[in-house]
């Protein structure tokens, strides 16, 4: 079994359960969360 890190193919890409891509979608998530959690203050 060979550990790839860089490459990452559209189809590892495109399924929301593969590690490669399951890391960066949890860190978007909480920034976005962030964000609109401070946008929401800042408005309020």
């Amino acid at each position: 079994m060979i550990h790839r890190t860089q490459a990452v193919t559209g189809k590892d890409a495109a399924n929301p359960y593969s590690g490669s891509s399951l890391v960066p979608m949890l860190i978007v998530g909480l920034v976005l969360t962030l964000v609109g959690m401070i946008a929401a203050v800042v408005l309020s």
